[in-house]
């Protein structure tokens, strides 16, 4: 059976002024692993944890918000569930948090085998270290890039990138694309993110440019993951990049779980499910997952799971 309320992912805040337990929560056991060593627990400790405990419901600069389990660990049942294939053109409809970049960049690694990344907002190393298990090719064009080694190897004939400069951009996605189409395994390209790509050029321009990627990905079998803007208006128009795309994953917070759903894709109903949950019954597409836990295992034989 598939995991019940109790047991489905939810948001926690993780204290960031951690010094001896970098994986301590907010709402963990060892609550003195979080508290700054300046601070004496003995003498303050109680008061200290309970207004820190309170400020759990409003993070910011003191919390980041994660999911608990992980997106990697949840992520990938969802893709299951709703078929989305390494060859699909999707659209990932989410702000640009911390978050939701987490959960792209999870989606992104549970869809495909191989591929390339825009990265518009975190430098390669960071997009590595996101896909240790997919080594990419990588496209920097975040500020500095030039000086942490310009754009990948694959691509390095094209120069320098910037997000401010288009035709450095395509000409540097063209020759990843290229590679990716004469890769044994299948390939599937990342936009990460358009919405920092919004603010250097106007919708109808990069409309247009996304248009040509699109077209080249589908001319040579690569698949596409593009971060969308979360809204479904951008200067008047309907969903930024849609028209050009097979359909779109929108994320969104609700009651302290993340919840998506799925538009435009054939025999899958556009309905809210909390990430980690059972699939959609009335989703053709859906996978009937037996006895599956959020660790990702399942019992084949179709009794229950058991996890130590």
């Amino acid at each position: 059976m598939s995991a019940d309320g109790s047991e489905l992912p939810t948001l926690v805040y993780e204290y960031l002024n951690r010094s001896t337990d970098p994986l301590a929560s907010a709402a963990g056991d060892d609550r003195s692993s979080w508290v700054h060593p300046s601070v004496s627990v003995d003498e303050r400790g109680d008061d200290l944890v309970e207004r820190l405990l309170a400020a759990e419901r409003r993070p910011g600069e003191v919390f980041e918000a994660v999911l608990n389990p992980s997106p990697e660990t949840v992520t990938p049942a969802f893709i299951a569930d709703t078929a989305v294939q390494y060859d699909d053109v999707v659209g990932f409809a989410a702000p640009s948090s911390q978050l939701y970049d987490d959960l792209f960049y999870a989606v992104y690694e549970a869809m495909a085998e191989t591929g390339a990344v825009l990265t518009t907002k975190y430098p390669r190393h960071e997009v590595y270290g996101r896909l240790s298990a997919m080594d990419p090719l990588v496209i920097d064009s975040t500020p500095g890039a030039e000086a942490d080694g310009g754009v990948d190897i694959a691509t390095s004939d094209a120069g320098s990138v910037r997000c401010g400069d288009l035709t450095s951009l395509g000409v540097a996605a063209e020759r990843a694309t290229m590679r990716l189409a004469t890769d044994d395994r299948p390939g599937t390209f990342a936009i990460a993110t358009m919405m920092q790509l919004l603010a250097h050029h106007d919708a109808r321009t990069l409309d247009k440019f996304l248009h040509e990627l699109v077209g080249q990905w589908r001319n040579q079998g690569v698949g596409g993951l593009v971060h969308l803007p979360p809204t479904t208006d951008v200067d008047g128009a309907d969903r930024f990049g849609a028209a050009h795309l097979d359909y779109v994953i929108e994320m969104r917070t609700g009651d302290g779980q993340i919840e998506a759903r799925v538009s435009g894709k054939q025999d899958v109903a556009p309905t809210w499910q909390v990430v980690g949950s059972a699939p959609c019954p009335d989703s053709e597409a859906s996978v009937r997952l037996v006895d599956r836990q959020l660790s990702g295992t399942a019992d084949e034989g179709g009794g229950e799971s058991t996890s130590e």
